[in-house]
């Protein structure tokens, strides 16, 4: 009976932390940018019956780098990243909710990694630069990007995997995870949470259907993670190198860093994506 209330107790505990951390309105989105020197886009798209958000700032003719967020959350994740001078004078800047996330579609859970990675291309087939697009994924967006480079290999020109959960016999469930599902509890686990418990419960087997396709990614990818990270453990990262057999590959392994890579260690991520556009462009503009 303890667990059950301590469930109860996380479930509403949850309910109050989801409603001001996971998703941010788009009249807040703008009030962050008005002191900025760059302007935000707020768009949609359709895909399927899913209403698609994603944010948005630099030029549209600069190669295009696209932020796919973990779980629970959303696109503001990365909202520092689409503020930073640098990175706005050099690349177009993108950040999109996941279906079922921040507002796109928001409580509707896709668990499928294939049809996530797949409502990413409308926006990857807008680049308009002369290079191809680079991936950001962090945790669960890890193995999505990874996905969308085996499915759609002439998209892109670079991934960055920030602690992926891509190893299905590392892949942590809590208990909590299971009664959580009950129809019991269900009703009472705020949205954010249950479109993240349903991709938990299926992440598993999302990623075996992944393990034969691995020999496909052929673009420079760099994997981030942390050996103090919790959530996602490091052996992650290892069985992400072992299975990229057919891409170069760049190990950043911090001792000491956690799973919270873009908000702890933005720096980490900023320097493969300038190091990528560097490589590209010959250059960056400071």
């Amino acid at each position: 009976m303890k667990r059950v209330y301590w469930l109860i107790g996380t479930i509403i505990g949850g309910g109050v932390v989801s409603c001001g951390q996971f998703r941010t309105s788009n009249e807040k989105l703008y009030q962050q940018f008005e002191a900025e020197p760059v302007s935000l886009r707020i768009k949609e798209y359709q895909f399927e019956e899913h209403a698609i958000r994603y944010l948005e700032t630099g030029s549209d003719d600069k190669p295009l780098v696209l932020f796919v967020h973990g779980a629970p959350g959303s696109a503001d994740a990365f909202v520092d990243f689409l503020k930073d001078s640098t990175l706005t004078k050099n690349a177009h800047l993108i950040s999109v909710d996941r279906p079922g996330h921040g507002y796109s579609d928001f409580g509707n859970t896709m668990v499928s990694i294939e049809q996530q990675a797949a409502a990413l291309k409308h926006l990857l087939e807008q680049n308009s630069a002369h290079s191809k697009p680079i991936l950001v994924g962090h945790s669960f967006g890890g193995p999505i990007v990874a996905r969308f480079a085996m499915d759609y290999p002439d998209l892109v020109g670079a991934l960055i995997l920030a602690a992926p959960a891509v190893d299905p016999a590392n892949e942590k469930i809590w208990w909590v995870s299971y009664p959580a599902d009950w129809k019991l509890f269900r009703w009472m686990v705020p949205r954010s949470w249950r479109v993240t418990n349903d991709e938990k419960l299926a992440h598993i087997e999302e990623l075996k259907k992944m393990q034969s396709l691995w020999s496909k990614v052929t673009v420079p990818t760099t994997i981030i993670h942390g050996e103090k990270d919790k959530l996602v453990p490091i052996e992650n990262a290892y069985f992400a190198q072992e299975q990229l057999v057919n891409a170069p590959v760049t190990a950043v392994i911090e001792l000491e860093m956690n799973h919270l890579i873009p908000w702890n260690r933005p720096d980490l991520i900023k320097d493969a994506i300038l190091g990528y556009l560097e490589k590209e462009n010959n250059g960056i503009e400071e």
